[in-house]
């Protein structure tokens, strides 16, 4: 239906609105003349808050929100996926009663909710896992692994994190939580690392999208299926429950959870948060700087005679991590010994060069050709020189030729060290479109936007003051 008006009425309309518009326009540009130095003054205070104030998600695990935490557990591998296979073990099998526990313990703490990306034998592609937390809101992601090695000669637990931002800030401080733990069970600290793919994004897949959903995410290989140092540490279900409450117990004192049934409370738990970084951290990917071998006099004892040997080791970017030794000028290597001071206690991060002391055995076969490899924590090494010492003589003395002090620099690269069981080792990794937005930006941007907001909130009344009055002057 179709409705005409009287063309008296249809031009006064049209007129009445024009001139309505008109003054808007006019009193919007009058406005917005007077208040160009209040925009620079904004711009000001903005610049001022990005330089001064820390970004605000460095605060992010401080505290616990009135809100419940919302954290997903992800099982890793599932379906035709079966992960590290090592003497009837599977990896999905395992992951899956890992997960459960660390569901069932966290499910007693107050103020959080827990999801699982998978319940059951089940395949799921990376992208659905992190799918699966952006739609449940999650704060957190946690990625379930076993590890293993392709010589089967790395053993320990080790995590993972965003090499980026705030992702790699909230990483760092729960996987300091999670080694801690860990190595409590006599577990070796293999350490907390960033990996990169050809393209700079983080290579691992879950770590790469969450970074992309603004989910934090950390990977957690609890030990490794394949070494004889690490089967004590699975060989049992009890122990794969134990390491679901232990994930769990890492998490509730992430967040400052409390819980009345188990009698926990970590509400008081300080910590001092990682800083988040302005820049890529990126992994080490250079062997040990330098190291010297210096060997000491051969004795005898009941189980035969051996020699003292004291090696010094730095690397400017990570600690030292394993060493072993050749008695056949590098054909054949020992089993990787842990890199501990005399007293068996791991040298942590914070020292990046030491000195250990360890003994070996002479052969009463054969001359021996000595060398010692050092690997520090991306599995990197350095080789030191030959050192020659004759055999064992029953009767005799022992002569030796060679020098006292050696150093090396033969070098092999991480892609032909590093575990290949991990899904999350990469599924087209350097396939992933999309860049990552420095998460130390976030701050910036909230500022920017609240500024905004009230720039337009303020011009919108201004304009409108301007207008009333102009009316009530035209009256």
């Amino acid at each position: 239906m179709q409705v005409y008006l009287p063309e008296g009425i249809h031009y006064l309309m049209v007129t009445r609105f024009k001139s309505m518009i008109g003054r808007l326009l006019y009193g919007a540009g009058f406005f917005y003349g007077r208040i160009r130095a209040g925009y620079v003054l904004c711009g000001v205070c903005i610049i001022a808050c990005a330089v001064l104030c820390k970004p605000i998600y460095a605060y992010a695990a401080e505290a616990v929100s009135d809100d419940a935490v919302r954290i997903v557990i992800d099982p890793g591998h599932g379906g035709e996926n079966l992960g590290a296979d090592h003497n009837g073990y599977l990896e999905k099998e395992m992951t899956l009663i890992v997960a459960e526990a660390m569901r069932e313990e966290l499910e007693k703490y107050e103020g959080i909710e827990v999801y699982m990306t998978r319940t059951s034998d089940v395949d799921m592609s990376l992208e659905e896992r992190i799918d699966y937390a952006s739609e449940v809101d999650a704060d957190f992601f946690f990625c379930l692994h076993f590890n293993m090695s392709a010589e089967h000669d790395m053993y320990g637990a080790e995590c993972w994190v965003s090499a980026f931002g705030e992702c790699y800030a909230r990483g760092m401080d729960f996987a300091k939580i999670e080694m801690r733990q860990l190595t409590g069970l006599g577990l070796y600290d293999r350490g907390i690392k960033t990996r990169l793919g050809s393209r700079g994004q983080n290579y691992y897949g879950v770590l790469r999208m969450g970074d992309l959903a603004g989910i934090p995410a950390v990977i957690i290989e609890h030990c490794h299926l394949d070494n004889y140092n690490d089967e004590p540490f699975y060989d049992e279900y009890d122990w794969l429950v134990k390491y679901g409450k232990l994930d769990a117990t890492s998490v509730a004192m992430y967040y400052g959870l409390k819980s009345d049934e188990l009698g926990a409370d970590y509400s008081d738990l300080s910590y001092e948060p990682t800083p988040v970084p302005s820049h890529v951290v990126r992994p080490d990917d250079t062997p040990p700087d330098r190291m010297s071998v210096v060997y000491g006099e051969p004795y005898r004892t009941e189980s035969g005679t051996w020699i003292d040997v004291e090696i010094t080791a730095s690397d400017t970017d990570s600690r030292m991590l394993y060493y072993s030794y050749s008695t056949d000028g590098g054909v054949h290597w020992s089993e990787r010994y842990r890199w501990q001071d005399d007293q068996g206690q791991q040298i942590g991060d914070s020292i990046l060069t030491d000195t250990i002391h360890t003994a070996i055995p002479v052969s009463s076969d054969r001359d021996m050709y000595v060398m010692f490899r050092v690997y520090n924590l991306y599995n990197l090494y350095t080789d030191s020189d030959v050192y020659y010492i004759q055999k064992a003589v029953p009767e005799g003395e022992i002569y030796q030729e060679g020098e006292a002090t050696s150093h090396g620099g033969d070098t092999q690269s991480l892609s032909d060290y590093e575990g290949y069981t991990e899904i999350d080792r990469d599924e087209g990794a350097d396939d992933a479109l999309g860049t990552v937005l420095p998460r130390d930006l976030s701050g910036i941007m909230l500022f920017g936007l609240i500024a905004i907001l009230v720039l337009a909130v303020l011009s919108v009344l201004g304009i409108m003051i301007y207008v009333i009055r102009d009316h009530r002057r035209m009256k």
